[in-house]
């Protein structure tokens, strides 16, 4: 698990997952010696279409960047984790998958729920003063989703999450694709034949209705929030203006 915690006067949070203090990135299984009963590996993997573009996904973090938040954002989508289904907000628990790349991720068994999901394509950081820091962020707002996790699972296979999006980078179409034997061929290799894969497709949800201040905009498929975002207290600098999903891609 790797805890970012704010320092005064610079954005060191990955964008979407610690909006307040300090939060928790899930990190990916090495062995699965790692898995206890309390977790499970999820297996999987996530597709936008048409893929980032190199230069498209501008990234400044301010002049102190440590713990390389840039990097844990960069070509990457930032899912964020509850154990009931909420409504769309950011939560204390994340994993970021990157795209385009079969992921095994371990996460606690009870947070089976996807309640928010984001990839950056612009952040920019600026300090006001020693307790102040803008920020100017724009995301693509992916959909939620449930994982089924049996009592019995040490291993699942959600299946390949395919994000057809817009020139306004909007997500208009989601495809949830079974690429079973592939991912358990590699999941074999790195874990040992003995290790075993249940597959588990998953499938998103239609959002409930999310923060009161938001706009609801409707895109074929799938209700997403989309305007500003103010901060929410804990500890987030102020002020703080957020974009989500704004502004055709570059």
């Amino acid at each position: 698990m790797t805890c970012l915690s704010r320092c005064p006067g610079a954005a060191l949070w990955i964008t979407t997952v610690l909006t307040v203090g300090c939060g928790t990135i899930h990190p990916e299984v090495t062995s699965l010696g790692e898995i206890s009963s309390g977790t499970v590996a999820v297996v999987g993997r996530i597709e936008l279409i048409p893929p980032l573009q190199s230069g498209e996904q501008v990234l400044k973090m301010g002049t102190f960047d440590p713990l390389d938040t840039a990097g844990k954002l960069r070509d990457r989508a930032v899912l964020h984790l509850a154990n009931e289904a909420k409504p769309m907000e950011e939560t204390w628990e994340v994993i970021n998958p990157r795209l385009d790349q079969t992921f095994f991720f371990r996460i606690p068994r009870q947070k089976r729920f996807v309640v928010f999901g984001t990839i950056t394509t612009s952040y920019e950081a600026r300090v006001a003063s020693r307790r102040h820091v803008n920020v100017d962020r724009t995301d693509i707002l992916l959909p939620r989703m449930v994982f089924d996790i049996a009592p019995s699972d040490k291993a699942i296979y959600i299946g390949t999450i395919r994000l057809h999006r817009d020139e306004f980078n909007s997500i208009t179409k989601v495809d949830i694709l079974d690429h079973y034997p592939a991912a358990s061929a590699e999941f074999k290799k790195r874990f040992g034949g003995g290790a075993e894969l249940r597959k588990s497709i998953t499938k998103p949800r239609r959002a409930v209705l999310p923060h009161p201040r938001e706009e609801i905009l409707f895109s074929l498929r799938f209700n997403f929030p989309r305007g500003d975002r103010p901060g929410r207290g804990g500890g987030l600098p102020r002020p703080v203006r957020v974009r989500a999903g704004a502004g055709p891609r570059r």
